[in-house]
């Protein structure tokens, strides 16, 4: 009976030393250092526009005339709500400022339709070509975001959409909270109607399983669900465990960030909530129901450089991205092709050496993104042809 009992003890301390897999541990890496302020101190000032009488903020490094162009968050207040009735609104734009980024918000309590945003975005840009302003030449109108909670997720739909605003232009990516259902923003409650089709960015949307999240404001199946399906650009969705509706947004924000730093500059510890096997959104035990969509795109080709019996081909980075393949061949119908895997969003070239002299190859490249257990191939790049030497 001892050496049963013995064997057993052996067995479990055993176990207790093996490594524990990301899926099982369930690891918040990602959410917890985006949960944290980053490496700058944050100031702030307010000005007013004459479109309208809402006051704007603006948060922003303290130290950005010493940095480079700096990305930008509009951000759209939920019903009822902004930076001055609500500390947590506060809280996380100084935190997303803290991690470098320029952060607008204002005092209108009803954004959807998305008017005042775009007059404040238009007055924040024009503080980028005053001399006089702090923010002088410090704006990177590449790197722009659209983030929104509850009637605010509405009006990041309406700001990027080029039918109805100039500046849509700007915007690379959008974040939205607890999206309402179509039917509620097109009732006399809320009166901003939306049409997810015109979503065409990279989107991250999420909710809450919350009562007032998952049976009122955005329900699975008739918000999340169907917009996600919706939305023609890549898009990523999931729910916050027990998260109620007020909440969703204070509660999410570091992912918020995280997006943001993903699609903009493709960081290695933001695309671990995204991506790889053990994406975090699909790992963090307090989350649930994450899926993901992403658009065929082509990859960019640059050139192919002939070589000494072989090739070297270039493309445009993509930092978002896993990864590329290669396929070449002897002839345009890529008949008995090679295919070849360079691990890395950031590789911009791969070398193919041991090819025939003198020949003629054909060369293709695409992009490709793992999420959990599945591969998304972009679409295939131009056609590349070289002859070896």
């Amino acid at each position: 009976m001892k050496r049963i009992i013995a064997f057993f003890m052996a067995l479990i301390m055993t176990a207790a030393l093996l490594p524990v897999s990301a899926s099982a541990a369930g690891k918040t890496e990602v959410y917890d250092y985006y949960s944290k302020s980053g490496e700058y101190k944050v100031s702030s000032f307010t000005y007013k526009v004459s479109d309208n009488d809402f006051t704007y903020k603006v948060w922003f490094p303290k130290n950005i005339q010493k940095l480079s162009r700096r990305p930008i968050i509009i951000y759209c207040n939920g019903t009822g709500s902004n930076y001055e009735k609500s500390q947590s609104t506060v809280d996380f734009l100084e935190r997303a400022a803290s991690h470098g980024y320029v952060c607008l918000c204002n005092t209108d309590t009803d954004t959807g339709m998305g008017t005042s945003m775009d007059a404040g975005f238009t007055k924040l840009i024009e503080l980028g070509k005053d001399g006089k302003s702090k923010l002088y030449k410090k704006l990177d109108l590449s790197r722009v975001g659209a983030a929104g909670h509850s009637q605010g997720a509405t009006c990041t739909i309406h700001l990027t959409d080029p039918a109805m605003f100039e500046n849509a232009k700007y915007y690379k990516a959008i974040f939205m909270a607890s999206l309402p259902t179509p039917a509620l923003e097109n009732s006399p409650i809320q009166n901003c109607p939306y049409d997810p089709t015109t979503v065409t960015l990279p989107t991250l949307l999420i909710g809450g399983t919350g009562a007032t999240d998952a049976s009122f404001i955005a329900p699975w199946d008739t918000s999340l669900l169907p917009n996600y399906q919706a939305f023609k650009g890549d898009t990523y969705l999931a729910r916050m465990k027990g998260v109620e509706h007020a909440d969703s947004i204070e509660k999410t924000a570091s992912y918020m960030i995280a997006w943001f730093d993903y699609q903009f500059y493709g960081k290695s510890i933001a695309a671990k909530a995204f991506t790889g096997k053990y994406a975090e959104l699909k790992t963090n035990p307090n989350w649930q129901d994450f899926k993901v969509k992403i658009k065929k795109r082509p990859c960019e080709a640059k050139n192919a450089k002939a070589l000494r019996k072989g090739f070297k081909a270039t493309w445009k980075v993509d930092k978002r991205v896993t990864g590329y393949q290669i396929k070449y061949a002897y002839n345009k119908s890529f008949k008995n092709k090679k295919n070849v895997t360079v691990k890395g969003g950031k590789k911009a070239a791969y070398t193919v050496k041991k090819l025939k002299a003198e020949k003629t190859v054909y060369i293709r490249v695409r992009a490709y993104t793992v999420v959990g257990n599945k591969k998304f191939y972009s679409k295939w790049s131009k056609l590349m042809t070289v002859k070896t030497k």
